[in-house]
């Protein structure tokens, strides 16, 4: 059982309900905590929903509020640490997401919980941004690049820290991850033409006294959408990724200029996969929409629209987002190799415990039990993705 659903009802920007979660008991508050921590709310739960919640609780997320303003302070040292290094060999690059997000998609930077520093660097300068990251103390966990991901094997420092279970751990050192592309479409198996020339339309964004390099407003929302997207067809959508989409939707809903010039610069390719963005964050946290989004969303394919009729609730189980994958995908042998890809993967990254260690090493009986928990994860996301696949094929539910 999940309690997300009842956490996510108790956020919505209208509409919001506190019901469900006065019908939660003691014992299974710290479940709610845990499962509001992966999904990257915890911060935002806490301030919005503060008088709803049970003292424990409460003087929990206070803590996690404060070490998270303290983790926040060193991920902006280490940012303006890596724009140094960057800008003393003459790369260009910007930043993605992270202090990016601000004022757009987060009230406040210190209430956003920020583990990875996403960088967009040419192709052409990879190579040397790399070699600066090095030159500062950071390295690549691992020698296997992940041939879903976007970006460079993660680098990090080898500061000794070892994860205690506690998400905002002050000391819990960022990684870095230094992005060559905005979109894999050899993952995806689908083209969106035109996301490189992002990087021609970069603008300066300020944090404090701290100017950085970013996407323009209009593609940062894109963005935000494909990175939406790829985590949702992906499976590991966090329910974070979809409330900053809300979030920016909710407080933009009556910028007329903004939208206005979304409707002009966004790229055709993107229409597609941002109302898919939109039209989750309206139906979770029910946010306002401009008209110019909520004619996106209704003019969303129809294939599209009867996923979201289906699937598209919070927490959904199995992996139902694979139908809307199939939705995206036009060649038959592409479907087919997504179908394959999603039902039995296969993870071909070496997974290293207390990777922060200066000699972590592969410990082989704990890389066995994870790698038995992630099939054991997989083979119970079967039977409702069978489920599933008889619902989306036959439009009728299993009672």
């Amino acid at each position: 059982m999940t309690y997300l659903p009842a956490a996510i009802a108790a956020l919505r920007f209208h509409e919001a309900s506190t019901d469900e979660l006065t019908g939660i008991s003691e014992q299974a508050w710290p479940r709610l905590l845990h499962e509001l921590d992966t999904a990257q709310l915890t911060l935002e739960f806490g301030a919005r929903c503060r008088e709803s919640l049970p003292f424990p609780a409460r003087a929990r997320i206070d803590r996690d509020a404060a070490n998270n303003v303290e983790r926040y302070d060193r991920v902006l040292a280490a940012c303006r640490q890596i724009d140094a290094a960057l800008r003393a060999r003459g790369i260009e690059y910007v930043f993605l997401k992270g202090i990016a997000q601000s004022p757009d998609f987060t009230a406040e930077p210190r209430q956003r919980p920020q583990y990875d520093i996403d960088l967009y660097i040419p192709d052409d300068s990879i190579a040397s941004a790399c070699a600066a990251m090095r030159a500062i103390g950071y390295e690549p966990a691992g020698v296997t690049e992940d041939p879903g991901a976007d970006h460079l094997p993660v680098m990090i420092r080898k500061t000794g820290w070892i994860w205690r279970e506690d998400y905002f751990d002050p000391e819990m050192p960022p990684s870095l991850e230094l992005h060559f592309r905005f979109w894999n479409s050899a993952r995806s198996g689908f083209d969106v033409p035109g996301v490189a020339d992002f990087w021609r339309s970069r603008t300066v964004c300020r944090v404090g006294d701290f100017e950085f390099p970013a996407l323009n407003r209009v593609h940062r929302l894109t963005y935000g959408a494909l990175h939406l997207l790829r985590h949702l067809l992906g499976g590991d959508l966090k329910a974070r990724h979809v409330y900053e989409i809300a979030y920016f939707l909710e407080h933009s809903s009556c910028d007329n200029e903004f939208w206005g010039h979304w409707r002009t610069s966004a790229l055709p390719s993107c229409t597609t996969i941002e109302a898919i963005a939109f039209r989750l964050a309206r139906d979770w946290f029910h946010c306002r929409l401009h008209p110019i989004a909520a004619d996106a969303v209704e003019n969303l394919p129809a294939a599209v629209q009867r996923w979201f009729a289906l699937f598209g609730t919070p927490a959904p189980a199995g992996k139902n987002e694979l139908w809307l994958h199939l939705c995206l995908v036009s060649e038959l042998s592409v479907q087919c190799r997504v179908a394959r890809r999603r039902i039995f993967p296969v993870r071909r990254a070496r997974v290293v415990r207390n990777p922060h260690m200066p000699n972590a090493g592969d410990d082989v009986r704990w890389r066995a039990r994870f790698l038995a928990r992630r099939a054991l994860h997989h083979v119970k996301a079967l039977v409702p993705t069978i489920r599933g696949a008889w619902v989306w094929y036959t439009g009728r539910r299993v009672v």
